[in-house]
């Protein structure tokens, strides 16, 4: 092969990759015959990143009782007795004031990273976070 061919050859195919690496990023695979799975609603809104859930249905295992800091860590207790333990970069508390927020005094513990290293703990109102953080455990 001449080097015009192995050029041509090049330039024709980088353009067809650089194509479907566009219409993948716009989230067009080029197939049209493949429906992309709707999320379902069950006790939640829909949003454009899925189901955003209502925390005020949320068991035992995920309502907070209470939470102890110490030494750059907390421990996180839930209503059904179990405690989890967080570094303090690893816990992040938050606010859901809507309808979908948890109910007052009863914050919720939810998962945030995806080895179970992180999680938030959702209030909802800012007044109650002072009064689940203790300083210290025992």
């Amino acid at each position: 092969m001449n080097r015009r061919r192995i050029l041509a050859l090049l330039a024709v195919s980088g353009a067809s990759l650089s194509s479907r690496y566009a219409s993948a990023a716009d989230g067009n695979s080029g197939s049209t015959t493949v429906a992309k799975p709707r999320p379902t609603r069950r006790g939640g809104i829909v949003s454009g990143s899925g189901v955003w859930p209502d925390l005020k249905l949320s068991g035992p295992s995920r309502q907070v009782r209470s939470i102890a800091y110490s030494r750059g860590a907390y421990s996180v207790t839930t209503a059904d007795g179990k405690s989890a333990f967080f570094l303090e970069n690893d816990l992040r508390f938050k606010i859901d004031s809507s309808d979908l927020g948890p109910e007052e005094g009863k914050p919720v513990v939810t998962p945030a990273g995806t080895e179970g290293d992180r999680a938030w703990v959702i209030f909802s109102s800012p007044d109650e976070i002072s009064r689940f953080v203790k300083r210290r455990w025992s």
